[in-house]
């Protein structure tokens, strides 16, 4: 449930420092809500500020000031469905939607599902009219592939603005002459700003992740612009800084190599997901960016001093540690 304290919807948002920050001639304000973000396990109260070309997550201090905590650009931006792949717990999905923009997705849950209609149809439009100002509207991506095979491949595709990570995943292994679908592989992105490798659920657009890197390299005036002129085909190809790099790296996913081994023992497999999965490492702006995969035991084998055959039934963990 909501906050009944500590969350403040602005009286007036046009009047909010915050808002009045962002705009500008040719930037105009749209929505504000207050909303839960959810990422793996955590929650978090923010507050949501829509412009016609940015959204703004900010916490609320009092009535009128609100500490920003992250921008997207709505070019780069999608919106997905897939909740339970994102956040663990139930989700109403009357009153909740995936939300993304690069490196992060996160779920968004409303305080009604007229909010939340209204939120996606608002989100869903402006992102798609971003989307078309965009140029170039293609460019060039390219896609090595790990673990596949006996050697290492590299292809170079050329994506659109609207081609998913499953688009790509399909457009490379046609590319690549690999037989197989979306679902034995995943598209993982090496990023400079980020301390390790992240995968793509599916949904998200290889080419906003792309152009947000190179925007971001851009001169800082026209950083926040949809289609700066200075984004040409020469400059997307150019080598940018180290923490600005971004590849992107097919390799088999896991679910796709659990199969085949269940397939090689001819005994049933049931995929069951990982608490300590890769969405819990996606969320916006929190101390989790940064911790690292998995950490490792002083007594490989054991958890508190015992060992693991001692404290699991049926091979089963421990209900509190579940």
């Amino acid at each position: 449930s909501f906050c009944r304290e500590g969350c403040f919807s602005p009286i007036s948002p046009e009047a909010c420092p915050l808002v009045q920050s962002f705009m500008c001639h040719n930037r105009m304000f749209i929505l504000d809500g207050h909303v839960q973000l959810k990422t793996g396990l955590q929650t978090q109260e923010r507050h949501l500020f829509l412009f016609t070309d940015l959204l703004v997550v900010a916490k609320s201090k009092s009535h009128s000031h609100f500490k920003l905590k992250c921008q997207a650009r709505l070019c780069e931006m999608w919106t997905a469905f897939c909740t339970e792949e994102v956040c663990e717990g139930s989700t109403d999905p009357e009153r909740s939607f995936v939300l993304g923009w690069p490196t992060t997705n996160c779920v968004v849950n409303f305080r009604s599902a007229e909010q939340k209609e209204t939120w996606l149809s608002f989100l869903q439009s402006r992102i798609r009219e971003e989307k078309e100002k965009d140029y170039p509207k293609s460019i060039p991506l390219k896609i090595i592939a790990k673990d596949v095979g006996t050697c290492a491949y590299s292809k170079t595709l050329t994506v659109t603005n609207v081609d998913t990570a499953n688009d790509v995943i399909l457009m490379a292994l046609q590319q690549l002459g690999i037989t197989g679908s979306e679902k034995d592989y995943k598209l993982w992105v090496i990023s400079g700003r980020e301390d390790a490798p992240y995968p793509l659920i599916g949904h998200e657009y290889p080419f906003g992740i792309k152009m947000s890197h190179i925007r971001d390299a851009m001169p800082h005036g026209s950083k926040h612009c949809a289609c700066p002129r200075q984004l040409q085909g020469s400059f997307l190809t150019e080598q940018l800084p180290q923490e600005l790099q971004c590849q992107f790296v097919l390799k088999p996913s896991r679910l796709a190599v659990c199969q085949q081994l269940s397939d090689l023992s001819q005994k049933s497999f049931k995929r069951k997901r990982s608490i300590i999965n890769w969405a819990f490492w996606r969320g916006p702006g929190t101390h989790l960016d940064n911790a690292p995969l998995s950490s490792t035991s002083a007594a490989p084998g054991k958890l508190f001093g015992l060992l693991l055959t001692a404290i699991c039934e049926d091979d089963n963990l421990p209900k509190p540690l579940l």
